[in-house]
């Protein structure tokens, strides 16, 4: 029970805190949009155990929406600061997340990650 209430904090943490996150004025992702797509990825990054179907689901419905570089440029930087205000996120989870759902990522999740280094590669 414990557990699921850790859970559903850190849930709520990254939901209120990227919506104060600056939005770039021509990409059409939002970071509620990122938000709400990777919500579900949160319980692997943190605990391990299985990528839930809906992390997947999410994940490449996300790849599809960005489109341009101003979309991928906040994909990445709406994933960066919602990672890094996420308690106990485990990184090298995180970058399993790809792979485990039968996709590519261009860039490994990292607390410092450049997002401008990948505007031009596609999802």
């Amino acid at each position: 029970m414990g557990r699921c209430v850790g859970l559903m904090v850190v849930v709520l943490l990254i939901v209120s805190t990227l919506v104060a996150v600056p939005q770039h004025a021509r990409a059409a992702i939002t970071c509620e949009q990122v938000t709400y797509l990777l919500t579900p990825c949160i319980a692997y990054g943190v605990f391990g155990g299985t990528v839930a179907p809906t992390c997947c689901s999410g994940f490449k419905t996300l790849d599809a929406a960005a489109k341009t570089a101003d979309d991928r440029r906040k994909k990445c930087e709406c994933i960066k600061e919602g990672a890094a205000r996420i308690p106990g996120l485990n990184y090298d989870r995180v970058n399993e997340i790809p792979a485990k759902c039968g996709t590519t990522c261009p860039y490994k999740v990292t607390p410092n990650m450049d997002c401008s280094k990948y505007v031009y590669l596609f999802p």
